[in-house]
């Protein structure tokens, strides 16, 4: 069924082999032909022919710091020593743009334009995701989100908005992750796909918690006799500024909600609570010629592999990998890194290991972790990550998902550096998974095929 990064694997190991390709025929190096076609800072926002708005990114900075990261032209130094030594050495790059937050509106692209224009059809858009946030008496924070994380690291990061949001301890703030449709605000947008959650779930928490700021301003500003202009939040109190001995703590100002009601300002309802229902105005509608911003925000990847190869076995050893994002403002640094090592492996998998596999006559062979090949901790390259900050002015906070990231990018990038390995031999990539035993064929066959030759000249 989908996985991470749903349909991207397939779609950018196509485009960046190509890429590859066509910088071999034009006789270019592959970073300077994706340098050449790389959207610069300056066109951003950029309108893609389908309806997609890449609504933040800086691309270049991205591929500048991953090959810098990488030094590569010792790199291609070090491939040229090892070529003459009849080494395969291979150095491959992938630059990919990371979509997130679904336009619940692209799957009506699947009806003609003259049915979606008809009244009796029923339109679908949007990508909203809500938040509630509630103190009770003590001032303690209760954060209701609908993401249903399952690992992500969502109820940390919930955490640490609101506590800065508030100037309170992380400690004083409790998430609840489960779902209940019965109780909960939700639509058909809600849940954890698609990298929602630091681009839309994440706004919504920050505007919730903003909405119920303004309400403890408003009883603070009652009960100090000044305005909401002239406060502000300082350590776990509101005080006025210049005046700092004027105050009232956020557990004061809570318990007087909810216990002396009566002394809030007039027409107020008592407790201190808020919802709110964050979505992006561009997730609308396909229009006319089926264009449609399919997701609200958009990050990318610049990665950079080099491996070299058993000639004897095909196995492939990964010296170096470096993988650069721009996912917005980064949130948790550490979340990030899980998620970009998370989506690495996933990435790995689909590069050289996990293969749905059947006979010839249609019999399923890879029902079980016997047969279907998945990467561990012991295959996985220490990576280099690099972060270009580019915040999102869709979002609250400047963040966009980086949850698949390198699930779309490993893939192409780890195919691109075999390809290049292989290149003496002149063979061709043209399928994943890259196992050492498809490996070891092709450098057979293109072996064979250089005795062949050898032997017509002759």
């Amino acid at each position: 069924g989908p996985n991470r990064g749903y349909g991207c694997q397939q779609l950018y190991f196509e485009m960046e082999r190509v890429v590859d390709l066509l910088a071999d025929r034009l006789k270019m190096d592959p970073a300077e032909i994706r340098r050449k076609n790389l959207i610069p800072k300056d066109q951003i926002p950029y309108t893609t022919p389908t309806g997609g708005i890449y609504d933040a990114g800086d691309y270049l900075a991205c591929l500048d710091m991953a090959l810098e990261k990488a030094d590569y032209q010792k790199l291609r130094q070090e491939q040229e020593k090892a070529r003459r030594e009849g080494r395969l050495f291979g150095i491959g790059l992938a630059t990919v743009v990371d979509p997130s937050v679904t336009n619940i509106a692209y799957i009506t692209v699947a009806y003609t334009p003259e049915m979606r224009a008809s009244e009796a059809f029923n339109p679908k858009s949007g990508s909203g995701e809500t938040a509630v946030v509630k103190m009770d008496p003590l001032g303690q924070v209760s954060v209701i989100i609908n993401t249903v994380p399952e690992g992500q690291g969502h109820e940390t990061v919930v955490k640490q908005i609101v506590a800065d949001e508030l100037s309170i301890s992380p400690d004083d703030v409790r998430v609840v992750s489960g779902m209940d449709t019965f109780t909960r605000f939700w639509s058909v947008t809600t849940g954890t796909y698609s990298s929602r959650f630091a681009s839309v779930g994440a706004s919504a928490v920050a505007m919730a918690t903003r909405t119920m700021k303004e309400k403890l301003f408003k009883i603070a500003a009652h009960r100090l006799e000044a305005r909401v202009d002239d406060l502000e939040l300082v350590n776990g109190a509101v005080q006025v500024k210049g005046a700092p001995e004027r105050k009232l703590s956020i557990r004061r100002i809570a318990g007087l909600a909810h216990w002396n009601q009566g002394a809030l300002p007039p027409g107020m309802e008592p407790g201190i609570h808020a919802s709110y229902t964050y979505n992006f105005p561009c997730s609308t509608s396909p229009d006319a010629d089926d264009r449609v911003d399919s997701s609200a925000t958009y990050s990318f990847i610049a990665d950079l592999a080099c491996v070299e190869i058993d000639p004897e076995t095909g196995q492939v050893e990964i010296k170096k990998y470096v993988t650069v994002h721009d996912c917005g403002k980064v949130l948790n640094p550490k979340i990030v890194e899980g998620q970009i090592y998370g989506s690495f492996v996933h990435g790995l998998g689909g590069a050289f290991y996990e293969e749905m596999a059947y006979d010839e006559s249609g019999q399923y062979l890879t029902g079980s972790f016997v047969n279907y090949m998945c990467p561990t901790a012991v295959e996985s390259p220490e990576l280099d990550i690099g972060h270009v900050e580019t915040p999102s002015p869709l979002t609250v906070l400047g963040s966009k998902g980086c949850g698949e990231s390198c699930t779309m990018s490993v893939p192409a990038c780890l195919a691109n550096a075999v390809a290049d390995a292989l290149k003496p031999l002149e063979v061709t990539v043209d399928r994943l998974p890259l196992r050492p035993g498809d490996i070891w064929q092709l450098i057979r066959s293109a072996r064979q095929n250089q005795a062949s030759k050898g032997e017509s000249r002759k």
